[in-house]
């Protein structure tokens, strides 16, 4: 039987060293080791590599596998598949793994288990034309100007959200709310650093002249605010994670209720949340009928949202889809994620098949190799 070659593919890599070792630093590693252990189960060969590995001149490449001592840095093949888990620092860093795959393809043809998403408002735009999702679509619009923030604060008196065109896993996004009472902006999220901060101004001068230096270079989106969060005030969502098996059939492999601090804005667990049961959780806040209902109703849409995005912006493999709850029911779609992690399904809670969030790309990996392999000897 034929050994599928899978690339992971990640922006860099990074070594530690003292006086005693040297040891490489991988972006995930826990993900990477039972991707590589559970691969060989599948005869599939997995390595890490990033495009600092590739020598053009000598048309080769270093990888790293996994082996009973650790990660071990070796000459490895050219891929069959390629799984872009790259998360970029800098343009740069973007730039050097394009060139890198442009030259790995020409060397040998590869299959994609996922293409990228663009921008949240170039999303936001195409699932805007569906017509089942656009309830469930907070209106988002990408800022041209920060003098436009005043328009946007008269629009939703609740507050307006911030966040970073692109993901940035929580960070830089933040909460502006004009307290007509107090008479002061408040301002609370988290900085691009991921700490989380409050601040206030009296003058919608000093509001702007600080945004623009928060916001420096980044392009932003700003959405309505929507109040978000569990009978205890913590802001709280519901993560559908959905991927492709060995026949190419999208499947729900689980869905878990991401919950964060009661001082926070966002549940992501990069900022300290937690991870819980969406039903009791639901149940606690809406009844566990409502809640039922509720549940039906995400997986539903997150079904509609997955074949939508792939009509519009190619094949992908797995999406995360992540949900907001108001406390009367209403459902939101709150983010698309096409590189999910996978800290949110490490453990073995309701309709979460922890092994599965690992299996699945490795399975959907396979049935790309062989789908390829069949048409090119049925041209031949």
């Amino acid at each position: 039987m034929e050994v599928v070659e899978l690339g992971v593919a990640v922006a860099k890599i990074d070594y530690f060293q003292d006086n005693k070792r040297s040891d490489v630093l991988l972006p995930e590693p826990k993900f990477y080791k039972e991707l590589s252990i559970l691969g060989k189960q599948h005869n599939i060969h997995v390595f890490v590599f990033s495009a600092e590995e590739l020598d053009q001149n000598n048309k080769s490449l270093f990888g790293f596998c996994y082996t009973d001592k650790g990660w071990k840095r070796q000459y490895v093949p050219f891929p069959d598949v390629v799984f872009d888990r790259c998360f970029y620092a800098s343009s740069k860093e973007r730039i050097q793994m394009e060139s890198a795959l442009i030259f790995i393809r020409r060397q040998k043809p590869f299959q994609l288990i996922n293409n990228n998403l663009p921008s949240k408002i170039q999303v936001y735009d195409q699932l805007n034309t569906e017509e089942p999702l656009i309830p469930y679509l907070p209106h988002t619009d990408s800022i041209q100007s920060i003098s436009e923030i005043s328009h946007w604060l008269e629009l939703y008196p609740q507050g307006i959200i911030l966040k970073p065109a692109a993901g940035m896993h929580g960070k830089g996004v933040i909460h502006i709310y004009y307290n007509p009472d107090l008479k002061l902006y408040l301002i609370s999220g988290r900085n691009l650093r991921n700490d989380s901060f409050e601040i206030s101004f009296s003058r919608e001068l000093s509001l702007l002249k600080w945004l623009y230096k928060f916001k420096k270079q980044l392009q932003y989106v700003v959405q309505p605010y929507f109040y978000l969060r569990n009978d205890k005030g913590q802001p709280f969502d519901i993560r559908v994670l959905l991927q492709k098996d060995d026949n190419g059939q999208w499947q729900q492999t689980g869905s878990v209720a991401r919950v964060g601090r009661q001082d926070g804005l966002t549940s992501n667990l990069h900022g300290g949340g937690e991870t819980g049961l969406p039903l009791p959780l639901l149940s606690q806040n809406l009844g566990s009928y409502k809640a039922e209902r509720l549940l039906q109703e995400i997986h539903m849409i997150s079904g509609q949202t997955v074949i939508a995005i792939e009509q519009h912006f190619g094949r992908f493999g797995e999406l995360a889809l992540d949900f907001g709850v108001t406390p009367q029911g209403r459902v939101w779609l709150l983010e698309c994620n096409s590189k999910p992690g996978r800290q949110a399904f490490t453990n073995d809670l309701e309709r979460i098949h922890p092994q599965l969030a690992i299996e699945r790309p490795l399975q959907y990996a396979k049935f790309l190799y062989q789908h390829y392999r069949y048409r090119q000897h049925a041209v031949m």
